[in-house]
């Protein structure tokens, strides 16, 4: 009798997020902004910083999470925080991966995931949502990049595929989303990367 792969265990995923706090003022009349970073399966503020006016986000993310026991974790952000620093920090200093969407703001990088041969990768995950009066359809690809891409210790580049419809207006429409990870294929799958995605 063959023995049975041990399923590893499940990788503890944390999102960086800014938000702005609704109906919130300081006394010179600025909205109150937050940046926090919350673990995925229990939703709890494992740390949290302000982000005044003299300093922005991106500037925030370190000092956030200086402090925090990262090792093994997978860290989720959006775009704003799809820095080389961040990556390198994360990776070297904290001893945890990460999962970035990639926007514009990365141009280099954006270009070089959009010309990636999609095509020819198959389709990974795929699920359906319907809520809130829309219906969505979404499509995750994983390609490991074996050349390397522009970015520190990013292993993996993902393509989502957002198509989503208003139920009350009944036409679809489609967003194309791109992301990169430092987790290699075999700690990290394409269902595993669109849980971490979907969680953020």
């Amino acid at each position: 009798m063959r023995p049975q792969p041990v399923a590893s265990p499940r990788r503890r995923a944390i999102a960086v997020d800014g938000k702005a706090l609704r109906g919130a003022r300081l006394g010179d009349g600025a909205a109150i902004h937050l940046l926090a970073a919350l673990d995925h399966d229990t939703g709890l503020v494992l740390a949290q910083n302000d982000v005044d006016g003299k300093t922005n986000e991106i500037t925030r993310f370190r000092p956030l999470l200086e402090n925090l026991d990262l090792d093994g974790c997978v860290i989720t952000a959006d775009a704003l925080h799809t820095q080389r620093d961040h990556a390198a920090f994360l990776v070297a200093e904290k001893n945890a991966h990460y999962v970035l969407i990639v926007k514009k703001n990365q141009p280099t990088l954006h270009t070089q995931l959009t010309r990636l041969l999609w095509t020819q990768v198959p389709i990974g995950d795929r699920r359906r949502d319907r809520g809130h009066g829309r219906e969505e359809r979404r499509t995750l690809k994983a390609l490991t990049v074996k050349a390397g891409l522009l970015f520190p210790h990013a292993v993996q580049a993902i393509q989502i595929k957002r198509r989503v419809r208003d139920l009350h207006k009944g036409r679809w429409r489609t967003v194309t989303v791109y992301a990169i990870t430092s987790l290699p294929t075999w700690q990290a799958g394409p269902t595993e990367l669109a849980v971490w995605i979907r969680g953020h």
